[in-house]
């Protein structure tokens, strides 16, 4: 887990500290632009908290702000009050949620609000138009010349990445973009990582973007020109990745 879902439980526990209990709330909605076709229920939403910033540019679709009645002797559930605006962001097709404020009841109050951004990307990704045939045929013609790092690369299917040279922006020798995505959001050929040669044969430096789209800086050495190994930190967690290389002449 090393996207959405892992960036919504680290969200859900970074508000549940903060140790809100509940009982009698009210929405209120405001709408900033048009909505989106709804997303599934499933679908995963990232939720950024507030120190969090954003990993890509967005406008608003909405806002919405949840607070307690003047008669509420306690406040309900962040869990609860959050599931709530996951409904609204999922009925408007939100592609992210951003938590704006939350104020916890005190000795002073007893009630709470949470004030919430529902947001929809207004950039595309970054994507390198070049079909997984076009890429293979790439790799065959090339394979004297070939960069180590180069290739078709998988942590598991159906996730699977093409990494080809490419140093149209600076401090940048090659870019990681998808050929099969695991993930709603991500399409084909989005780039998936910033590489740089490393100080010695073998050695990257690596950005690599989350399900999430939020950038993690790397160093990677390969192991044998066969695999990569990496330690993702969302948050307070940590995640073991492994890429292995395919064989570029095999099916898909």
């Amino acid at each position: 887990m090393t996207g959405p879902a892992l960036i919504w439980k680290v969200a859900l526990t970074a508000l549940c500290c903060m140790g809100l209990a509940g009982c009698s709330t009210y929405t209120r909605f405001q709408a900033c632009g048009p909505a989106q076709p709804p997303r599934p229920a499933n679908y995963p939403i990232p939720v950024f908290t507030p120190d969090k910033p954003l990993p890509r540019s967005v406008s608003v679709l909405g806002t919405i702000s949840i607070q307690h009645t003047p008669l509420t002797v306690w406040g309900g559930t962040v869990d609860a009050e959050m599931k709530k605006i996951m409904r609204r962001a999922h009925a408007l097709g939100a592609d992210e949620v951003q938590v704006v404020s939350l104020q916890a009841p005190g000795f002073d109050s007893p009630n709470f609000s949470i004030q919430a951004r529902l947001l929809r990307f207004d950039t595309p990704w970054e994507s390198l138009p070049i079909s997984e045939r076009a890429f293979r045929a790439y790799l065959a013609k090339n394979r004297q010349t070939l960069d180590p790092i180069e290739g078709i690369w998988t942590d598991g299917p159906p996730h699977r990445l093409g990494i080809i040279r490419d140093s149209r922006h600076p401090g940048r020798d090659f870019i990681a973009f998808t050929l099969t995505p695991d993930q709603p959001d991500w399409k084909p050929g989005y780039k998936k990582m910033d590489i740089a040669l490393g100080p010695g044969p073998g050695n990257y430096q690596i950005k690599y973007y989350r399900d999430d789209f939020c950038p993690s800086d790397l160093e990677v050495s390969l192991d044998h020109g066969k695999s990569m190994h990496f330690i993702l930190e969302v948050g307070d967690q940590s995640c073991m990745m492994t890429f292995k290389k395919l064989d570029p002449t095999s099916n898909p």
